[in-house]
């Protein structure tokens, strides 16, 4: 059996457990990037440099252009789908049972986040304040609350409680690719968070609350939209390109108000688990990696204050 007919069964069998969107990832995977590479080979043949030839490949030259390679993030994305299918085809008696090991390159260097300086964070907040409407007030609550462009989307009024103050993230619209072997096909869903702590609930400021007060609507309507329909993201993305363009400042993903939220929420002294709660990270290390870079100031205090510790304690027992 080739490795493509046994993944196009495992992908059906494996379909009814996973989300919506999920299930288009994977496709997707499958489509543009297994199958090209592995899908012609017998599946009872297939070996660990199989595995690891894929991985420099795709970290090479992996986009659909040939020109560049994909991030480590998207190439392990594959491998674990490969590694899944591999399993179940042990575990149903296609293949015997083996040992598949491979390794990821270190010296792969991380994609550096980008954020708004501190005069553009200012500027579009000044802006937002000064032009505030159903429509942007999410651009608003994603500058302080760190919220993605679907869960914004997704916002409706019964989802913040006035009375104590908190915003509660229970929904996000996306638009999904599900790529097929001769055809794609692309449509809006509304789902759940993108993971289990993804659903939480965010503390207001008085401030915002007063602000937010001004605009409510019935409870069943979505906020951003100001009516029953929501709006996609694709839509409420060139809404905000279209607000940078006109204060003429960095043209960066809407998803950069997420890491100005959280680059300066730790700048400003917010410890790391309350960060991470905010943002919904499944783990404190995904924020710790993704934000916490401390200056060479920084470090330079920790020394000096480790130091300085330890020189009062010799002087007191010199006395």
């Amino acid at each position: 059996m080739k490795f493509s007919e046994w993944i196009d069964i495992w992908l059906k069998n494996e379909k009814p457990f996973f989300k919506e969107s999920t299930y288009a990832t994977y496709s997707n995977i499958i489509e543009n990037h297994i199958k090209p590479s592995l899908g012609a080979k017998n599946i009872n043949y297939i070996q660990n440099n199989d595995l690891q030839n894929i991985i420099f490949e795709k970290l090479n030259s992996g986009k659909l252009n040939n020109k560049k390679g994909l991030s480590l993030k998207t190439v392990k994305d594959i491998m674990t789908v490969i590694k899944s299918c591999l399993n179940s085809a042990m575990k149903n008696g296609i293949i015997k049972r083996k040992t598949f090991d491979y390794k990821f390159p270190k010296n792969i260097p991380s994609k550096k986040i980008e954020i708004f300086s501190h005069a553009e964070h200012f500027k579009l907040f000044q802006y937002i304040n000064s032009n505030l409407d159903e429509k942007s007030l999410g651009i608003l609550i994603s500058l302080l609350c760190g919220l993605r462009i679907g869960e914004v989307c997704g916002l409706k009024w019964c989802d913040i409680d006035f009375e104590n103050e908190i915003l509660s993230v229970n929904r996000t619209v996306q638009r999904i690719y599900i790529k097929k072997t001769i055809s794609s096909e692309s449509k809006i869903i509304i789902s759940s968070p993108k993971t289990t702590s993804s659903f939480r609930n965010i503390p207001l400021s008085k401030h915002l609350i007063k602000t937010i007060k001004k605009l409510r609507k019935n409870n069943n309507f979505y906020i951003i939209s100001g009516n029953r329909n929501f709006i996609e993201p694709r839509i409420y993305r060139k809404y905000y390109y279209s607000i940078l363009s006109l204060l003429n400042i960095s043209k960066l993903s809407f998803h950069s108000l997420r890491h100005t939220f959280a680059t300066q929420a730790i700048e400003l002294g917010t410890d790391y688990k309350t960060v991470a709660e905010i943002l919904g990270h499944s783990s404190i290390n995904t924020t710790l990696n993704l934000y916490v870079h401390p200056k060479m100031e920084h470090k330079k205090k920790c020394l000096t204050l480790i130091h300085n510790k330890l020189s009062s304690y010799l002087k007191k027992r010199k006395r």
